[in-house]
């Protein structure tokens, strides 16, 4: 590793919010809150807006409107997993860069996940618009539910270019000392989803077309202010012709360290369509349709847990990058404990009043109000454990720990269908819910050795 000589006169300007030399030398509590914070209310907005697509879904069209979204959704999250690949896994490598002094690299980086942001859209929009058809119909859609899933799929294949940039660079505009200027985009973007939700699910009633047309415009509007920021004078990590010469090296070396992200985010898509399959086999599309108000319940929190992850991600990687291994670890404990106990706190409302949740997304539904209830109380007894392992995930990606990191988040690929077929066959329906909880603990026991050997091989470092 080469040593820390960081030149803030070259590449800095004094526009940052918070200059890369900070990253190394500023208190780390006011560094930690300086980037958590208005990560974390980027993805509150974000969880904002998840929630009311989930409201407009839930009483405009019904539980058979909420299944079919919940049997297409997996499908099209993949755009966010390749997303997340090339966004994490670029802004990891610039920070990196950047602590070691090579800004020059950094920015070729930048251009060059442009480049991949742009190739990898036009496959999966191809592959979404061809193949769309039979992998709704392997989700086990049926009937009306298949057409509603299937328009919401289309959407999202047409439009899908966008979902890839707004997640990319958004994680590599905090990563250009930006992060307040993320949070007032992802708020603009917030509003406007939610007045297209109004606009083409209620006064023009598109149906669930209308709510994935509603999001991806509402990411075209993200994604392409983040975009923007790289072309202006403003950037330090400014995209110019040279830097979109492809470089395959660092294209291999964003998709290595991206990998986690990437696994994240397929576990993701995965773990709902293998619930989805579960809950159809052994119950019906009223136990998918609870799944549907567990997940957006979920998905809220997941995002809080998110911004923690995304915020000490500039901070672990420069200073893994500089060598300060005291800072790192030290960030690293900070935010494991705030996300303790966040999920902590979570889990009393969801215990007290689960109802609250049900009737939220699906009004009032006598029918499905017994099922959900029964779920949240088997299914978020894991929100810790899913949070402390996004966090320590995204930690071990930072500091070029990759294989550690695709182990945690590919295991939970590798493991999540077995526990579910396991558990669903002993338990039923029961089953299902208690398996991703359980499956998530087993790797956070992992996580927890993974990181005591960490701590002990830096121990003395300076």
């Amino acid at each position: 590793m080469l040593p820390f000589r960081y030149d803030p006169g070259r590449f800095l300007s004094t526009e940052s919010n918070m200059s890369a030399v900070d990253l190394g030398t500023a208190p780390l509590s006011r560094l930690f809150w300086r980037y958590v914070t208005p990560t974390v209310a980027a993805m509150l907005i974000t969880g904002i807006y998840v929630t009311i697509d989930g409201i407009f879904v839930g009483h405009v069209l019904g539980q058979d409107g909420m299944a079919g979204l919940m049997l297409a959704y997996p499908i099209c999250a993949v755009l966010y997993a390749v997303g997340a690949l090339i966004g994490m896994g670029a802004s990891s490598l610039v920070s990196f860069y950047l602590g070691q002094g090579n800004p020059a690299k950094a920015r070729h980086i930048v251009g060059n996940a442009l480049v991949m942001v742009l190739l990898t859209s036009l496959l999966l929009s191809v592959i979404g618009i061809r193949y769309g058809e039979p992998m709704l119909a392997w989700m086990g859609a049926e009937g009306e539910i298949f057409t509603a899933g299937l328009a919401y799929l289309q959407a999202y294949a047409w439009l899908g270019v966008f979902a890839v940039l707004s997640m990319a660079f958004s994680s590599l505009l905090r990563n250009d000392g930006r992060p307040g200027f993320v949070t007032i985009i992802m708020v603009v973007g917030g509003l406007l989803n939610v007045l297209l939700d109004y606009l083409l699910m209620v006064v023009f009633p598109f149906g669930l077309a209308g709510v994935a047309t509603a999001t991806m415009l509402s990411q075209a509007v993200t994604g392409l202010a983040c975009l923007w920021h790289f072309f202006t004078p403003r950037s330090q990590l400014r995209i110019s012709w040279d830097t979109l010469r492809p470089d395959l090296r660092l294209m291999g070396e964003t998709v290595r360290l991206g990998i986690s992200s990437f696994l994240m985010y397929l576990y993701l898509s995965v773990v709902l369509a293998l619930h989805n399959k579960a809950l159809l086999a052994v119950g019906t599309s009223l136990h998918v349709a609870a799944y549907g108000v567990i997940s957006y319940t979920e998905a809220f929190f997941y995002l809080v847990f998110e911004g923690i992850a995304m915020g000490i991600q500039p901070i672990a990687s420069f200073n893994a990058g500089a060598g300060h291994w005291q800072r790192v670890l030290r960030v690293r404990n900070l935010a494991l404990g705030v996300t303790l106990g966040i999920a902590l706190c979570a889990m009393i409302p969801l215990y007290l009043w689960p109802e609250a949740a049900v009737y939220l997304f699906a009004g009032d539904n006598a029918t499905l109000l017994p099922v959900a209830s029964l779920g949240i109380w088997l299914y978020f007894w894991g929100l810790p454990m899913e949070g402390l392992l996004l966090v320590g995930a995204t930690y071990f990606q930072a500091i070029n720990r990759a294989r550690i990191a695709s182990l945690l988040t590919g295991g939970k690929l590798v493991l999540i269908g077995g526990f579910l077929w396991g558990f669903s066959t002993l338990w039923g329906v029961p089953g299902v819910w208690l398996a991703l909880p359980t499956c998530s603990s087993l790797l956070v026991l992992v996580m927890w050795r993974a990181m005591r050997r960490e701590s002990g091989a830096h121990a003395l470092a300076g």
